[in-house]
């Protein structure tokens, strides 16, 4: 592979042609071809005038190294778009203002100039001004976590019972629930409910992270909803083991009438990929709900908002619909 002078090499073309050392000799002396020399005096020879008042060609390296940065600086296919064009102005709005990613922004937008990869160059460039890695939403590396894991059996049902035909989500009506929470479990937290097939997302406000409150929460749910919908809506859920999901059997029984209202599933410990859809959602949420954050500060109103803006999210995985356009 052809590689560039160095400023040294410049530098020693520069001295041994003051010596008068010929091309050939320097090109060994630098370990290059000489046309590569020859090519290089001619690229940073200047005019210099002399006290009899006539002009003489002279190589200066330090003309050449410009020159060689001039150029390097050009190369490249140039951009479509300037920093201030429209269209990249309507993405950053979509992602400062609306904490959407660039592909989700780009769905957002009746003209489509660019395509998703292009946005990102663009980021990484710096031409959408205020957007940087740090503000898309999975910018942030993960931690990995330590330490040893213990294995217990589930609390009920294993996923090992549920029916394979949930995997491929091609029927509506399984759900997949979890918590947020704040940093600790007496404070308030979400109840997370999450549809595998549409990603419709249900947030529920809890007063505490127990299962005496996932199941008023539920109940309470079954009641707006009424038994006979929520039967139709709700026909599996899976969760994980957490204590909040203990007691699996007034999870499944109906407040209302006798007989189940759902099946519950509770996944391997230690198996949060199992929940896949779960815990996507729950990084959206934490785009406005950050760990650490005392969830009882947000109001009901703003939790609505939540729900609602993940459910109208331009999603790829539907070209662009979302979870409210598939569940109309």
């Amino acid at each position: 592979m052809a590689k560039h002078l160095t400023i040294m090499q410049r530098h020693t073309i520069e001295v041994l042609l003051r010596e008068h050392v010929p091309v050939a000799q320097i090109a060994v002396r630098i370990g290059v071809h000489r046309s590569t020399v020859y090519n290089e005096i001619k690229r940073g020879s200047v005019e210099l005038l002399q006290s009899d008042l006539r002009t003489k060609k002279v190589y200066q390296y330090d003309v050449g190294q410009r020159i060689r940065e001039e150029r390097a600086a050009k190369k490249g296919r140039k951009r479509k778009l300037q920093a201030g064009d429209p269209f990249l102005l309507e993405i950053r709005n979509w992602i400062l203002a609306c904490r959407y990613s660039p592909e989700a922004a780009l769905y957002m937008c009746v003209h489509k100039k660019l395509c998703v990869h292009s946005i990102y160059n663009y980021i990484y460039a710096g031409l959408l001004d205020g957007v940087t890695v740090q503000s898309l939403p999975y910018a942030r590396p993960k931690k990995k976590k330590s330490g040893t894991t213990v294995k217990r059996p589930p609390r009920g049902r294993s996923i090992e019972e549920r029916p394979a035909y949930v995997l491929q989500r091609q029927e509506y009506g399984h759900w997949e629930m979890d918590t947020v929470y704040s940093c600790k479990d007496s404070l308030p937290c979400l109840l997370v409910l999450s549809e595998r097939m549409t990603r419709q997302e249900i947030l529920i406000k809890m007063k505490d992270r127990t299962s005496s409150s996932v199941i008023r929460a539920l109940n309470g749910l079954e009641r707006r909803m009424g038994t006979p919908a929520f039967r139709r809506t709700f026909r599996t859920i899976t969760c994980d083991n957490g204590v909040e999901f203990s007691d699996f059997k007034m999870i499944e029984r109906s407040c209302r009438t006798k007989g189940p209202r759902t099946v519950l599933y509770y996944c391997h410990p230690y198996s949060s990929f199992e929940r896949g859809t779960n815990e996507n959602i729950n990084r959206m949420i934490r785009r406005f709900i950050p760990k650490g954050d005392d969830i009882g500060l947000y109001s009901t109103e703003e939790i609505r908002n939540i729900e609602r803006w993940i459910n109208t999210y331009p999603r790829p995985m539907f070209r662009g619909r979302s979870a409210h356009d598939l569940t109309l």
